[in-house]
């Protein structure tokens, strides 16, 4: 289904309905549009929060990708077919989140920025991953962080009101996804290891936890520096008091998600919020309803002639 919303931009809409509350992951093929009309500064016009946002999406076709190797290298081994079946649910949405970041870092370079540069170091250091049971580790580090990422963004949709609309869908959309199927990555980490005692456990999943956000790190700030030079920006103090405060300030995004990131250390981590729920469900009713006001708005002509 293809639709176009008021800047002539077309999406389509495929299995955006809301789903049963008991259906636990569920894939959604949707095309949002962002490679057509691509936007510099998306997010209300600043830098900063724009670059952030779009930082995440150059590590996300590659580490997609990595997540699903990861986890698909368990499947045939595990004995709980319920589990196997959310591995191929949670492959499925990672498939169709790879497609829409790999156009969406299309329309960055479009922008000119050197997304090659860019989406470099973030391949060479997942394909220099060679062990399986760390390599899986290493997703669920990572998926913490972007259930992390996904949990305060839909606690706090207001961070997206003056988004450019197709951004701001296709965030949401990849949020909730990221919520669906959380728990996923560490309940194969647990199966995988039955033989590991528990501080074996914890200690290999918090060192991947330590070298995934080190890494993070790193390449998030350098890639804010070649956005910056190509939109002209000046690195001096003025530019880093400003993330500092995006950061920490207003809105806060390392502020708000600093609690659910350090509970990681936790010895009995359970990943799943106890508003979990409460937030899917929101979620996937945000979801339709824009769904259905994209469909109102281009029904209006028709029903005008």
């Amino acid at each position: 289904m293809a639709i176009a919303d008021a800047a002539g931009q077309t999406a389509r809409w495929k299995d955006a309905a809301p789903g049963a509350d008991d259906e636990d992951i569920i894939p959604r093929d949707i095309r949002f549009g962002i490679l057509e009309s691509p936007t510099r500064h998306w997010l209300g016009g600043d830098f900063h929060k724009t670059a952030l946002i779009d930082g995440l999406s150059i590590f996300l076709p590659e580490g997609e990708r990595y997540f699903i190797r990861s986890l698909k290298y368990y499947a045939p081994k595990l004995k709980d077919k319920h589990l196997a079946a959310e591995i191929n649910g949670y492959s499925v949405q990672e498939a169709f989140h790879t497609r829409e970041h790999e156009d969406y870092n299309r329309a960055l370079a479009r922008l000119g920025y050197d997304v090659e540069a860019m989406e470099a170091p973030v391949i060479k250091t997942l394909r220099s991953d060679k062990i399986p049971i760390f390599r899986l580790a290493v997703t669920c580090a990572i998926e913490h962080l972007t259930a992390t990422l996904s949990s305060v963004t839909l606690r706090n949709p207001q961070f997206l009101d003056d988004a450019s609309p197709a951004y701001r869908r296709l965030w949401m959309w990849h949020a909730l996804e990221e919520l669906e199927h959380k728990a996923v990555a560490l309940d194969v980490f647990a199966a995988a290891t039955p033989k590991y005692s528990p501080f074996k456990r914890y200690m290999l999943r918090t060192m991947a936890f330590n070298a995934v956000a080190w890494t993070f790190l790193k390449i998030i700030l350098r890639n804010l520096m070649l956005f910056a030079a190509t939109d002209g920006i000046k690195t001096g103090p003025r530019f880093w008091a400003r993330l500092v405060w995006v950061l920490f300030g207003n809105p806060g995004y390392w502020r708000k998600c600093a609690p659910l990131v350090l509970k990681y250390y936790l010895p009995g981590f359970n990943p799943v919020n106890k508003d979990d729920h409460d937030l899917i469900r929101k979620g996937r009713a945000w979801l339709y309803d824009e769904f259905m006001t994209l469909e109102a708005a281009k029904s209006a002509p028709a029903a005008a002639e």
